[in-house]
């Protein structure tokens, strides 16, 4: 019976790499079709890669019939071989300061616009303070809300530039970073103070569950930002500075 059962998986067919003609008759979809033929590319001819590309195949194939991506699965080709392209490990090593002044600026403003329209609703709907355009609505206004956001986000990216690691290797003195940091608050708080004195019939308080809808709009842009420029780190990450550098 050993011998038997031995013998049968010897003789049966090792699986080798899809062709293009065969992917087209898989049922996968056209994306996931692309997704394997990459796979094959970075197998580059070698057959023992054809069990991990079949096995990925069966997985794909099943996942999207509940709308799961390859991405989502493997994030690329790359990884689903087991592998990182050097300008995957090129990105990995990115520190947070290396994606520019606007851009991180963009993400920290919606970050902070996302907490503190978070903050304020939950802060508004249990207090059961309602809106109002009498009077001046402070710092839970939504302009001054807007352009607190806005501010924190240029701050939060100039000090961040400011104290990132300089590339010449030098570091960045601690009483630079304590001026700079404490400056950069102080500088921001004033604001926030100011913002609230603004007239409410241009910074309208409105109802706590306006703001969390807000948030949750919010949550979503940052993400989308995030996808798109592939930021990392930051004050809701740990990614602060290349892993090269870090010890």
């Amino acid at each position: 019976m050993t011998e038997s059962k031995e013998q049968t998986q010897s003789q049966a067919p090792k699986p080798t790499l899809p062709t293009v003609q065969e992917l087209a008759t898989s049922g996968l979809t056209n994306r996931n079709q692309e997704f394997i033929r990459q796979m094959v590319i970075l197998a580059n001819g070698d057959e023992s890669k054809a069990q991990l590309i079949t096995e990925v195949g069966a997985k794909l194939l099943t996942a999207q019939k509940t709308g799961v991506t390859a991405k989502q699965l493997y994030n690329s080709p790359a990884e689903a071989m087991g592998m990182k392209t050097e300008a995957e490990k090129s990105d990995d090593n990115r520190g947070y300061a290396s994606y520019g002044f606007w851009p991180l600026a963009i993400d920290n403003a919606i970050a902070f616009f996302m907490m503190f329209s978070f903050m304020f609703g939950l802060t508004l709907l249990f207090s059961g303070v309602k809106s109002s355009s009498a009077g001046s609505a402070g710092a839970a206004g939504i302009t001054s809300l807007v352009l607190t956001s806005i501010l924190g986000g240029i701050f939060f990216s100039a000090v961040t530039l400011t104290l990132a690691p300089r590339r010449d290797g030098k570091r960045v003195s601690f009483w630079k970073k304590a001026i700079v940091t404490v400056g950069a608050f102080a500088i921001w708080f004033l604001a926030y103070l100011g913002f609230a004195f603004l007239p409410a019939v241009i910074n309208p308080l409105l109802p706590g569950w306006v703001y969390l809808v807000i948030a949750v709009i919010a949550f979503l842009g940052f993400r989308y930002w995030r996808a798109k420029t592939g930021i990392k780190g930051g004050f809701l990450g740990a990614n602060a500075q290349p892993q090269s550098q870090k010890k």
